[in-house]
């Protein structure tokens, strides 16, 4: 990695957050809570729609189909997340329980199961047409699988961001917001970073910005991407007090899509995967400035949710993509952190990666294995 060097100083901080999202965030109030010294800054002021925290919600899921390596690390970002439920002021976490389903032959489908099997998860596993007498609203094939998580469910993303950063302020944590970062040196035994409102100096630093990630590590093997999610017209039928559950379907063509209990009438859906890469800050356009936004959803709804109507309005954002999808989170030296490529399913592991960014700072050994995460991988895959 090119981090450029400079001349020995005394190092002021302890840590600096390099990006105060959603992990940043949550690294900022775990390290301060530790005792440390820590700076946070941001390029916005978060919780703010340039980035991929945004959209009122997200999805918790635990029989993870993404694999099995992510499924101590959920585990502790649960219990972490419902702790800050009961410390913020406002809603943080909610127990609506999440639908996983799938075609049988599907990979998804059946790491869920291989998830829910080690870590002996709280699940349901039916078919597709058991399913449909549960939730008639969702028309599912008779012969798909489908994963039931009753302890699943939403978390209030930006509702997160605000309680981590209120918290932080309250224990004294310093914050740079509307302030963007253009350099990050070595400096000695520590690192300089250089911003818009001058050079701050600390002992470490955790670059967690996102798609911006390159513009400081041009190293890093991410590819930004745009990503839309939209509300549409859904009755009672479809909300919570109907015990209509958040849900992951994918289909027969191996697409996935996500969903949440309609709020007021307006149902939450996305599309995981249909996407444009960013080549340039232009390229970051608004929902219904590309020609197809408002069409991904249309032909799910017609085959699975019948009885949703049209788009009210929608939002777009932005995911950090690995090759692999998996997330990178990796020393580059001693001294710098980098947690990165989320790849449009890292929200949910927030807390815990803020804690981890916690435990590097004060040197102390990360309670979990990593290793599936880290930058030499793609050495290897390159190199096989």
């Amino acid at each position: 990695m090119n981090v450029g060097q400079s001349m020995t100083s005394q190092a002021e901080y302890d840590l600096i957050i390099i990006g105060s999202g959603s992990v940043g965030a949550a690294a900022g109030y775990y390290s301060k809570k530790a005792g440390m010294n820590v700076l946070m800054i941001d390029s916005h002021f978060p919780p703010h729609t340039d980035g991929s925290h945004h959209g009122q919600t997200r999805i918790i899921r635990h029989a993870y189909g993404e694999g099995e390596n992510y499924v101590p690390l959920l585990l502790k970002a649960q219990s972490l997340w419902s702790d800050l439920h009961l410390q913020s002021e406002s809603p943080i976490f909610e127990k609506t329980g999440v639908l996983n389903a799938a075609p049988e032959h599907s990979e998804f489908i059946q790491q869920a199961i291989q998830s829910a099997k080690q870590y002996n998860l709280n699940v349901d596993i039916t078919s597709g047409k058991e399913a449909k007498v549960r939730w008639p609203e969702i028309n599912l094939p008779d012969s798909y699988i489908t994963v039931y998580e009753p302890n699943a469910g939403i978390l209030y993303c930006e509702n997160a961001i605000k309680s981590y950063i209120k918290l932080a302020n309250e224990l004294g944590c310093a914050q740079l917001f509307n302030c963007e970062v253009t350099a990050i040196n070595r400096k000695g035994q520590g690192i300089e970073v250089i911003t818009q409102d001058g050079t701050y100096y600390s002992k470490k630093v955790a670059v967690c910005a996102g798609t911006w990630v390159k513009k400081l590590l041009p190293d890093i093997p991410i590819t930004p991407i745009r990503r839309v999610f939209a509300w549409h017209q859904a009755d009672g039928r479809f909300s919570q007090n109907n015990k209509f559950p958040a849900f992951v379907i994918e289909n027969e063509q191996g697409e996935g899509f996500y969903g949440f209990p309609a709020v007021n009438d307006e149902l939450k859906l996305g599309k995981h995967l249909d996407w444009q890469p960013i080549e340039k800050k232009e390229e970051r356009l608004p929902f219904g400035r590309h020609p197809t936004d408002g069409r991904a959803l249309l032909d799910f709804l017609k085959h699975y949710l019948p009885g949703v109507g049209g788009c009210l309005y929608g939002a777009s954002c932005t995911y950090d993509m690995t090759a692999d999808e998996d997330f990178i989170i990796d020393t580059i030296d001693e001294n710098i952190y980098v947690v990165s490529g989320l790849s449009g399913h890292g929200y949910k592991f927030a807390s815990v990666l803020g804690e981890i960014i916690s435990d590097f700072a004060k040197g102390d050994d990360c309670e979990f294995d990593l290793s599936p995460f880290k930058l030499n991988r793609f050495n290897q895959s390159k190199s096989s």
